[in-house]
């Protein structure tokens, strides 16, 4: 029975659907920030899991342009800016690189190293690695008292045959959907269909059945039964425990060569490990892709890659092994600037207040600064301060502040954006001030009305009480008219004639309260 190769790949695709591809960023190279002052050092930091340390240890290296590489001496850290690390308890590090000769067009290149070499190395002669392809599309019918299970197997292009129908036998297993695998009942047959008498099975029951494909025999290769279950692990001799372990490889008697091993879960966050094979010993190495990953129940995870066989009959003995792969990434010194934070104080001018600071004098004057200004009243809290920008410049006028209010002021400066880049440095030393006091705007209109207010009433007071003192001094000046001396006519009340013509006198003079006539106001 002859198929096509491409449906020979599409079979043997199958069993690998649900890998998902295992060449993923580690944990220390996805955290790796390195940021630089663009004058005289590079401070790199970086994260590893504690689980990998416990495992092994990683070298951070740097290249310049063509430069060998060299490695970098770091120390633990407890700073957290190193990125978010994914992992659970993660360790922290941060690396100084003294560093002088900055360019424009320099690209450094990083990357991690273990301690030690890791890897694994395994002969494959073809033959004796064969795994057959599994069988496809089994079907169950009912001819009688009993049941036909058939299926199909593809066997490669019939022009360059590899395997045959005579070296392949089929082991049938089935069981009760209640029954486990280990309850349930084998069955060999050279082809398909294979027949399941009424003898074999329990009436009322359901049951569940599974094939896959053997080397016969007498066929004249060797290798495994094609993959049908999960496998069962188990615990051998303790080792390194970062070494990959369990390389296995099967061909599948075509075009196809699989490979898979497996690696402690926790090295799998730090180190990403490659498949290479050589065709033979003395051919050049080449890298197996794409790697996927398969987690296991265990601590362990499982990768494969298939390596292509473009002509078994021609080479029949390869080579392969498993090592970390050489993985970094370009960080460009000019896009990656950090400059040292400044330093600011605050000066009163009059009335006003004005920050100042100042900032490491860079090698290259031509870069352009930013700053970034924040103040804020003591009571307030930094995310809700007002916010200035300012391109180089090193002072700002504040604008009109509270009386009698303590406030706080940081700046921090970063390279306008443009050929040169990086980010934020960190915030200068908070500086905090009280403002004086000073007399509030709206005291003196309400003092001048208060005021105004006072005056008036004194006034009307001072009128009313001068308007009754003159009453009080009128009613007591004498009046002819209302004295009962001239009432009636005045008969016989006037002076004795003697008076009359004595000799006028003036009186001396007397106040509003002196009567010039006491008797009558007896």
């Amino acid at each position: 029975m002859a198929l096509t190769w491409g449906l020979l790949l599409l079979a043997l695709q199958a069993p690998w659907g649900q890998w998902v591809t295992g060449a993923e960023e580690t944990i220390p190279l996805k955290t790796l920030r390195c940021y630089n002052n663009y004058t005289s050092r590079i401070v790199c930091r970086w994260a590893d899991t504690e689980d990998a340390l416990r495992l092994l240890n990683l070298t951070l290296h740097r290249r310049v342009n063509g430069d060998l590489p060299q490695p970098v001496s770091c120390e633990l850290s407890e700073d957290m800016s190193s990125g978010d690390c994914p992992a659970h308890q993660c360790v922290h590090r941060k690396c100084l690189i003294p560093y002088q000769e900055f360019a424009l067009a320099d690209h450094d290149y990083y990357f991690f190293q273990p301690d030690r070499p890791l890897g694994i190395q395994l002969l494959v002669p073809l033959t004796q690695h064969v795994q057959p392809p599994p069988p496809k599309d089994p079907q169950i019918s009912k001819t009688g008292d009993h049941f036909l299970l058939t299926w199909s197997v593809a066997l490669g292009d019939p022009q360059t045959p590899w395997l045959s129908q005579g070296d392949l036998e089929f082991e049938v297993v089935y069981r009760r959907l209640s029954d486990s695998w280990e309850e349930a009942t084998s069955l060999y047959s050279r082809s398909s269909p294979a027949v399941l008498g009424a003898e074999l099975l329990v009436p009322g029951s359901t049951y569940v059945a599974r094939v896959r494909t053997r080397l016969a025999p007498s066929s004249r290769f060797s290798g495994r039964p094609s993959r049908w279950s999960p496998e069962i692990l188990w615990d051998s001799q303790p080792g390194d425990e970062a070494q990959p372990r369990n390389l296995q490889c099967v061909f599948d008697g075509a075009h196809t060569l699989g490979c898979s091993w497996e690696v402690r879960s926790p090295v799998t966050s730090s180190v990403s490990f490659g498949l290479f094979y050589a065709s033979s010993p003395e051919a050049q190495e080449e890298e197996c892709a794409p790697v996927l990953k398969e987690e296991l129940s265990g601590l362990y995870t499982r990768l494969r890659c298939q390596i292509p066989v473009p002509n078994p009959g021609a080479r029949g003995l390869y080579v392969v092994s498993v090592r970390p792969r050489r993985e970094g990434r370009f960080i460009k010194s000019s896009d990656n600037i950090q400059m040292e934070r400044p330093t600011l104080k605050v000066t009163k001018d009059g009335d006003s207040y004005s920050l100042r600071w100042q900032v490491e004098k860079m090698y290259y004057t031509h870069l352009g600064q930013t700053f970034e200004v924040q103040y804020r009243r003591d009571a307030e809290k930094w995310e809700d301060s007002k916010r200035e920008t300012l391109q180089n410049a090193h002072s700002m006028a504040l604008p009109a502040l509270e009386p009698s209010t303590q406030y706080w002021a940081r700046v921090r400066v970063r390279p306008t954006p443009g050929v040169y880049n990086g980010i934020w440095s960190e915030w200068s030393e908070a500086a905090s001030w009280t403002t004086e006091w000073v007399l509030p705007t709206w005291v003196l209109p309400i003092v001048l009305v208060l005021v105004t207010l006072l005056l008036l009433l004194a006034l009307r007071f001072c009128g009313v009480y001068g308007y009754r003192l003159n009453r009080k001094w009128k009613e007591k000046i004498p009046n002819p008219g209302k004295s009962h001396l001239f009432q009636n006519g005045g008969a016989g009340l006037g002076p004795p004639p003697s008076l009359w013509a004595a000799p006028s006198r003036s009186p001396p003079a007397q106040g509003p309260w002196d009567s010039q006539f006491p008797e009558l106001e007896r």
